[in-house]
């Protein structure tokens, strides 16, 4: 699926979800339906609503996760509230909101190998409701083809190894191509995965200009970058600019500089212009440097549909990076995006890098660049590979994930990379009188306890508009209780579900809703007894996948004896969907005006196929 039918998708799921359409609640308690009507308001009334799927948004609110591991490297999960410090570029912010998250255990590997390419004997593992959700996100942008091999070969070992049945796996892309959603089914992953092919760009001719030497030169107009720029520029047309022994020297730089090449080599050469070889050097310099701003901005894009992809699972997310990394230098405010966005919505973002222990491929052909200017030139591109990986470090860290590198045992990178962290703790504050003009500010978790651990958190977050104001992503904190596995009870509330047959391919499943309305906060209006509960009742497939949604309300307004008679009955509603066979996810979340109170359950049914 490529990016364009995600976004699709998911603009289709939220229209569904706010729309609320075609609900039916059937009140089963016996003399609802004979309530007269008169000049007072119904007892009880049933209607749809139009709310926009939201309890609060909360401005101004910076999400922290934080994973603290002991000297052996192992989570710590006994910490509270009171032990944390959180300093906002160096001040200190109360901590308004503090979870801990508990994940499952680590996967082991399992002992049976199972060679990289073969598709034989391969078992789709039988149905199970869906837990975690992981998407292996591929940039075919940077990946060159041998990282492109050796990175699907270990996740396909790892699908083999250590999927389990109620695991769901995709496969993205940074081009949007050869895409797989959500699902179990292994033979489907096996050939998304070997689908998969590196769409490098070709090398670019003489000079052989790299992606952060073509940053140096043409956004920060670095002196050392355009001397060696100008230089190999000056080779590739012929041009013999004299002998430099030592670049780093200042005066020698600048005497060149100045001079824009010596006399000589333009007196040999004179229907060149050496003032043009480098001009023209620079534009080339400049037209790489925006291919490269160009796919960056490209992958970072899709690296955010994917987070706002998983953030629709219900269950546990985690998206693996798998990339040699590449230039962000001018997407600062992008990047932050993405990690409040996935902190937003409890996406852990790991990451892999995809050049491994190996040094990059030599420049080839070398004889462009002069032998004294190699020593520099391996400088620049190492500094850049140093510089490119810093996204996937930034994006690992703030979010609470794992950045493998400086390894080639890529198996051991997707089992690392994965796994969700044993424990993570998650703090909330809110800045005070802070502008939103865009700027960085800093953050600090230091911890108040005796023992010596390492803390894992953000290192900031950038005040603007986007992640601050009151649209943030995640501010909607009903989609994310509807989007999630958590059972919660703060309403005495019951789930069911039955599957009546329509016909060889379609079946009605009715879902039940039971409610104690003794413990609720009901407020007197005239002599009645005032409330409203509020249903949303959303549908997933066996691969955790949206179906549909509904919503609606019942209005009280109960005389007393009714009060009386529900308060030891209860009220029950239901609601229905046409489905066709297969296993299913109910989640219902139940709320009350009059309180924050509110409940989310699951049910699962199995809707059966074949003739009745």
């Amino acid at each position: 699926m490529g990016r364009d039918a995600l976004s699709s998708r998911t603009h289709g799921l939220l229209r569904s979800l706010l729309r609320s359409v075609e609900l039916a609640l059937c009140m089963l308690a016996a003399g609802l339906s004979d309530t007269p009507q008169t000049a007072n308001p119904p007892e009880i009334q049933a209607r749809e609503t139009t709310t926009q799927f939201r309890i609060r948004a909360e401005r101004n609110l910076v999400v922290v996760r934080v994973v603290v591991r002991d000297a052996n490297g192992h989570t710590v999960g006994n910490l509270r509230k009171e032990d944390f410090r959180l300093l906002d570029d160096g001040k200190p912010r109360e901590i308004s909101g503090f979870s801990v998250e508990v994940s499952q255990p680590k996967l082991e590997a399992a002992p049976a190998q199972v060679a990289p390419a073969a598709l034989t004997s391969i078992t789709t593992p039988p149905a199970a409701v869906p837990q975690r959700f992981v998407a292996l996100f591929f940039d075919d942008y940077h990946l060159e083809i041998e990282g492109t091999d050796r990175t699907r070969n270990a996740a396909w070992q790892y699908v083999l190894t250590s999927v389990r049945p109620q695991d769901r796996v995709a496969i993205f892309t940074a081009t949007g191509k050869d895409q797989l959603d959500f699902t179990g089914d292994r033979e489907k992953l096996h050939d998304a995965l070997f689908r998969l092919a590196a769409r490098p760009n070709p090398a670019n001719g003489c000079p052989q200009i790299d992606d952060y030497e073509a940053y140096l030169a043409s956004q920060l107009k670095d002196s050392r970058a355009l001397f060696v720029l100008h230089r190999e520029a000056l080779r590739c047309a012929g041009l013999e600019a004299g002998t430099v022994t030592d670049i780093d020297t200042t005066a020698e730089k600048s005497a060149y500089m100045n001079s824009n090449a010596p006399a000589a080599a333009a007196q040999r050469v004179s229907d060149v212009s050496v003032v043009e070889v480098q001009r023209e050097s620079e534009s080339e310099a400049a037209a790489v440097w925006t291919r490269v701003e160009t796919e960056s901005q490209h992958a970072l894009q899709a690296i955010e549909n994917s987070v706002r992809r998983l953030a629709r699972m219900p269950g546990q997310r985690s998206l693996v990076l798998v990339s040699p990394g590449f230039l962000t230098e001018t997407q600062g405010p992008k990047v932050d995006a993405i990690s409040d966005r996935a902190l937003q919505q409890q996406v852990i973002i790991s990451a892999i890098d995809a050049a491994g222990f190996d040094a990059r491929s030599p420049y080839r052909p070398t004889n462009t660049v002069p032998p004294e200017l190699q020593d520099i030139k391996d400088k620049l591109r190492n500094m850049g590979s140093v510089v490119s990986s810093g996204a996937l470090a930034y994006l690992s860290a703030d979010t609470g994930g794992v950045f493998f590198h400086n390894s080639n045992d890529f198996g051991e990178g997707f089992r690392e990379a994965a796994s969700l962290p044993e424990v993570s703790y998650v703090l909330t504050f809110s800045p005070e009188n802070v502008k939103l003009d865009g700027k960085f500010h800093s953050l600090k978790v230091t911890l108040g306890t005796r023992e010596h651990f390492s803390v894992q958190a953000r290192r900031g977050y950038l005040a603007s508009e986007t992640t601050l104001g009151a649209g943030a992503p995640g501010a909607d904190e009903l989609q994310r209780v509807v989007f999630s596995l958590e059972e919660r009870h703060d309403l005495p509330a019951e789930v069911s579900a039955k599957v009546a047959k329509l016909n060889e391919q379609k079946s009605t499943l009715t879902v039940s809703i039971h409610v104690d309305i003794a413990s609720m906060r009901f407020r007197k209006e005239a002599e009645r007894s005032a409330d409203k509960l509020i249903f949303d009742t959303a549908l997933f497939d066996q691969d955790g996948k949206y179906v549909s949604s509904k919503e609606a309300s019942l209005e009280l307004h109960l005389k007393d004896a009714t009060m009386e008679k529900y308060s030891k009955t209860g009220i029950n509603a239901q609601t229905s969907f046409e489905v066709g066979p297969g296993a299913y996810r109910v989640r219902e979340v139940v709320r009350e005006s009059e309180s924050t109170g509110m409940s989310a359950l699951n049910c699962e049914v199995q809707v059966p196929g074949g003739p009745p």
